[in-house]
């Protein structure tokens, strides 16, 4: 086993994955530095305020312009011809993000007439609604660089998008409160985008414009929504777990807890993460589906020890970390800390991979159909077990649907690629 990973290792570094990981690892520890500061520059009620704003666009964000941004990663990877690469990229670009437009309408609408918990929420709600758009503009460029294998351009673009929301957050808070970070989010996005310009210029000019055919568009789109509804269930899990949160328990100092317990270690899927999207595309061009499983299995295995090695550390140092970083207002949130570390290491180490995996092979229906059930049961688990148990409740639901859930996918992906 030890042999596997160190050769695993070796040939992620070889094989360009550096700039993902890294790229990643600094765009963590910069969203956590901001994470800090945004705690300390404002107080408890403003920050349960912007992650109810922050929850409601999580929704919209997680269908991903109606699963376009996801599908572009296939179909532009695989694209016979320039000309249609760029057509299947534009079509993403421009229908996929007037779809996360009509969102954030339908959200706008539900805050200014129906009765929400945090009624003060509604001032950074209204600020971020073009969020939703803008991010699905650079989600999309982002997946087009993945599908033409431009790791340093799409970690550059994540790194400077997260670097300038940050510094501009810190700075704009202290002029215009909380509504100056939604202010430096668009910033930000705005400046990803420019930087990764030409590059996609280099893709898209000089070529001719070519009109999808119906049956191009129908299968596209199967594709699309079938990533959709799983990627979207799937997302909307943690989301779910928040939203009953803020409902049945209806207390800003547990909220500001729970958002604060959870922060670091739900970072730790990055990991995985960037080990898939490093092996995705590979996987997606070999034929034999054997070869696929032997190289999914020792993808498992590296993602598994070096999540173990991490939820480890960050037990232990939890303690030092809330009470340093957060101050000793946030003490009572370290054991739920803990608790989350636990059950974040569950979906990383066994989840994660079998489930991104799954569409590499072709398969994206029996995704969306798991996602849907799971999301069900969670929110039914979930519903209880906080009503019961309240905060505590949480972990303990998530954690019983990852690892359920993460046994089926592996179980079902094995059968996929050995029949």
């Amino acid at each position: 086993m030890i042999g596997i990973i160190k050769e695993k290792l070796q040939g992620l570094l070889q094989g360009g994955f550096f700039h993902i990981f890294v790229g990643n690892t600094l765009v963590k520890m910069i969203g956590f530095i901001s994470s800090i500061v945004i705690v300390r520059l404002v107080d408890k009620n403003d920050y349960a305020y912007l992650s109810y704003a922050d929850n409601l666009y999580t929704y919209v964000i997680s269908f991903a312009g109606l699963g376009m941004t996801s599908s572009i990663l296939k179909y532009c990877a695989t694209a016979k011809s320039k000309e249609e690469d760029k057509a299947y990229f534009h079509f993403a670009m421009k229908y996929g993000t007037a779809f996360e437009a009509l969102l954030s309408i339908v959200v706008i609408v539900y805050v200014s007439f129906a009765s929400i918990p945090f009624p003060d929420a509604k001032g950074i709600v209204y600020a971020l609604s073009l969020y939703p758009v803008v991010t699905n503009l650079l989600n999309t460029i982002m997946s087009y660089l993945r599908a033409h294998g431009e790791n340093e351009k799409y970690s550059q673009s994540a790194l400077i998008q997260t670097s300038t929301a940050f510094v501009g957050s810190a700075l704009l808070v202290l002029k215009f409160g909380v509504i100056g970070i939604a202010f430096a989010r668009y910033i930000a996005v705005i400046c990803a985008i420019l930087w990764v310009t030409r590059v996609i210029k280099k893709y898209t000019d000089n070529s001719v414009k070519k009109k999808l055919e119906k049956k191009e568009i129908k299968a596209f789109m199967s594709m699309s929504v079938a990533l959709m509804v799983s990627n979207l269930f799937s997302m909307i899990m943690p989301i779910n777990e928040q939203s009953l949160v803020n409902e049945i328990l209806h207390n800003e100092i547990v909220t500001a807890n729970y958002r604060v317990a959870t922060l670091i270690p739900s970072q730790m899927s990055f990991i995985t993460q960037s080990i898939i999207i490093y092996y995705f595309t590979i996987l997606a061009q070999k034929e034999n589906n054997r070869e696929v499983w032997k190289l999914s299995k020792q993808v498992g295995i590296l993602s598994a020890v070096i999540i173990s090695l991490v939820t480890i550390v960050g037990i232990i140092l939890t303690p030092w970390i809330i009470t340093f970083v957060y101050g000793d207002r946030y003490s009572d949130a370290i054991t739920l800390s803990v608790v989350f570390w636990i059950v974040n290491a569950l979906n990383a180490a066994i989840r994660m991979v079998p489930m991104n995996f799954l569409p590499a092979i072709g398969i994206a229906k029996f995704n969306a159909w798991m996602a849907i059930g799971s999301c069900i049961i969670h929110f039914i688990i979930a519903f209880f077990a906080i009503s019961v148990w309240g905060i505590w409740g949480a972990g303990i639901a998530t954690g019983i649907i990852y690892v359920s859930t993460g046994l089926i996918y592996w179980l079902y992906f094995r059968k996929q690629c050995l029949k």
